[in-house]
């Protein structure tokens, strides 16, 4: 592919179209908004924060119900989220030691990225649970903040990626300096980071019962499911019945044709599998047979009867794709134990194909391995390389096939359900199926001590708790502000502070800007011009509260520097010793998850 299909490929893809979509809708909320500039923050080309106040009421007046109810909850939450966090290494541990010593698909860890490792049509069907998990998540956070007492500063949603749209979410963004201040026990620190992990472990428990008895809830409108026609395969394509059957029709029930026996209907005990692979008593097939299926047409709401003939379906023990027109790839040799017949004729995965039978490989003309695969009574088949070496397969009977691919239909009971059609419950169960998916994956990965998770929150709080604190001797610090028109208050980093030993502004030089050199002047600031205050209301005195004359305008990009003292806690790199070190061994074996998968199994659509 030269660079001008690579650009046009870029430019057609359909994630860079809705990307595109994406940014036009944040460039038109910039302008709106451009006066009100804290409202949107945007980081193009990878992130756009939307922030707004309008919900802070809805969440409060929540928080307001039934206080003590949400008290309790959010405390069986602390105990519900933190044995995720135990989970969650125990789970990352284990998979990647059968990782290491047994890799298989099922094991392999793959984020959801979309365009990389989701498609678009696939994707589709993600928004609607990301959506949810995420609000709810951001959504707990807030109730249990304002529960509590804490400011909930704004709510909002954000997008990110990187040129295209890999994902959106929505955020609560509370008071963090007041929250961590010692004006709140360190329990409402534990609701708060526990609170968006607990509910998304609610929301998979009540997804994960809703899709165990999905079939009874549907059960008023839908009968259980049956096979819906998708594809009738040609003959090229390994079919037998090309015309005989038309794409949608939904096989209701069966019977040998000619046969003065009344058909066998389908329900979720008998299907067309256990037709098909002899397991019902009442009905026994072979290759060549001739059926009448009954089909339901749901487009025109009719019965018709059609017949088909049962075609062979052989075991090859060889899984393959084709690489061209002309050549066929072999992806995967089937082993003894996984019942496969031809492990010992030294195929090779990855083996080019160009001949079946000394016939030279040709789709466009017709002339497939399925094609070949629809002859009677095959036992052996030659296979010829590209390099000219033969391979003589041995081909065994496996059952019989109608020649169709299908998708699960659920039968509608009334005239609502006809409405509302088949395809219906089928969406239903998909999105249940990711919801269960993702908000379970984000309860796992959440509760991992890193440094971006809410786990790292909670295991962060019983580290302080475990190791306490030990304020005695005090510390020098200076640090750097920024200077913001009209603010007076500025909070320092530390809490206990204990004195200002000076105060300084820090100006861009005007002369020496305008003459192309660097410079800076500095404004020693008076004592009587700033004072220090307990602003948060913690009993200790931290923020700098200064008394600015209203005239007074500093030049934008200013800085306030302030040197002081303040009471250290002895223990602080104690304890952050030990939570560094659980945050490396997390972030050992989940990065080791991530590679591992991908180097040994490559890339999966997603992990469970």
């Amino acid at each position: 592919m030269n660079l001008s299909d690579l650009i046009i490929d870029f430019f057609l893809n359909p994630w860079f179209l809705l990307s595109l979509v994406f940014w036009g809708i944040v460039g038109v909320l910039a302008y709106l908004l451009r006066k009100k500039k804290e409202a949107l923050i945007i980081f193009f080309p990878l992130l756009a924060l939307f922030k707004t106040k309008k919900l802070n009421n809805f969440i409060l007046r929540i928080s307001k119900r039934a206080p003590r109810f949400w008290r309790v909850f959010w405390t069986i939450g602390i105990f519900i989220s933190f044995a995720f966090t135990i989970f969650a290494f125990f789970f990352f541990f284990i998979n990647l030691i059968n990782l290491i010593t047994n890799p298989r698909v099922e094991n392999a860890v793959t984020p959801l990225i979309p365009g990389v490792t989701v498609s678009l049509p696939l994707f589709m069907y993600l928004i609607i649970p990301i959506l949810f998990v995420m609000t709810t998540h951001e959504f707990a956070h807030g109730i249990a903040a304002s529960r509590d007492g804490v400011e909930v500063k704004s709510t909002g949603v954000l997008g990110a990626g990187f040129f295209y749209l890999i994902g959106l979410g929505a955020f609560v963004e509370v008071n963090e300096r007041e929250l961590n201040s010692s004006k709140f026990h360190r329990n409402t620190r534990l609701r708060i980071a526990s609170a968006g992990t607990f509910v998304n472990a609610i929301t998979a428990g009540i997804a994960f019962l809703l899709i165990l008895n999905f079939s009874l809830l549907i059960s008023p409108l839908y009968d259980p499911q049956l096979y819906q026609v998708d594809t009738v395969l040609t003959e090229e394509q390994g079919g037998f019945n090309e015309g005989n059957l038309d794409e949608g029709d939904v096989i209701r029930a069966v019977k040998k044709k000619g046969s003065d026996d009344d058909f066998i209907y389908l329900d979720k005990y008998r299907t067309l599998n256990t037709i098909l692979g002899n397991d019902s008593r009442k009905l026994k097939v072979s290759v060549g047979d001739e059926l009448t299926l009954k089909i339901y047409r749901p487009r025109i709401d009719k019965y018709v009867e059609r017949d088909i003939i049962l075609g062979p379906r052989y075991n090859i023990g060889i899984l393959y794709e084709y690489a061209s027109n002309t050549e066929l790839k072999i992806t995967y040799i089937f082993s003894k134990e996984e019942g496969g017949n031809n492990y010992n004729e030294k195929l090779e995965r990855d083996l080019i194909i160009t001949k079946v039978n000394g016939t030279y490989i040709n789709v466009e003309k017709g002339k497939t391995l399925e094609k070949f695969l629809t002859h009677y009574n095959l036992t052996r088949m030659k296979l010829t390389s590209k390099s000219g070496k033969n391979y003589y397969l041995d081909v065994e009977l496996d059952g019989v096939r109608i020649g169709i691919l299908t998708k699960l239909y659920w039968m509608p009971k009334n005239d609502l359900s006809k409405l509302l059609g088949g395809d219906l419950p089928d969406f239903i169960i998909r999105e249940l199926i990711w919801l269960w998916i993702i908000a379970f994956s984000v309860t796992i990965f959440n509760m991992l001590p890193l440094p971006i998770f809410d786990g790292d929150r909670v295991v962060k709080e019983f580290i302080r708790w475990g190791v306490g604190e030990k304020y005695i001797k005090t510390k020098k610090k200076k640090e750097r502000i920024l200077y913001k028109k009209g603010e007076n208050n500025y909070p320092l980093s530390e809490y206990r502070v204990e004195k200002i030993d000076s105060i300084k502004i820090i100006m861009k030089d005007p002369l020496r800007t305008g003459m192309g050199i660097e410079g800076q002047s500095e404004i020693l600031v008076n004592e009587n011009k700033y004072s220090l205050i307990d602003a948060i209301g913690d009993g200790f005195k931290s923020t700098v509260s200064f008394d600015f004359a209203e005239q007074t305008e500093l030049p934008d990009n200013s800085f306030i520097e302030v040197s002081y003292e303040y009471l250290h806690d002895e223990k602080k790199r104690q304890k952050k010793l030990i939570l560094n070190s659980i945050r490396l061994f997390a972030l050992f074996i989940v990065a080791a998850n991530f590679i591992l998968s991908f180097v040994l199994l490559g890339a999966v659509t997603f992990w469970i």
